[in-house]
């Protein structure tokens, strides 16, 4: 039988996941980061690290590992913030 907790939990971390991604994408595809703050991918790095931190210590895969695509997806946006910024 299906957990729906489990449906909803997995469909959480996809969509909670895929944060960052899109702005990665445009930001990749017109080179423009300007309008970014820096404040809100510092918290974006933050946010992913201490979830990330906290999914270890509870052995809870849905936490760190969609976290840690979060937190790839935030690395990202520094990285093109740095240099199209």
């Amino acid at each position: 039988m299906i957990d729906v907790a489990q449906v909803f939990g997995l469909l959480g971390s996809i969509t909670a996941a895929s944060l960052f991604f899109p702005q990665v994408y445009i930001s990749w595809k017109t080179k423009k980061t300007h309008d970014l703050a820096w404040f809100g991918i510092v918290i974006g790095l933050l946010n992913g690290v201490f979830w990330i931190v906290y999914g270890l210590l509870r052995s809870d895969p849905f936490i760190y590992v969609t976290n840690t695509i979060l937190l790839i997806g935030a690395f990202l946006l520094l990285i093109l913030k740095k240099r199209y910024g």
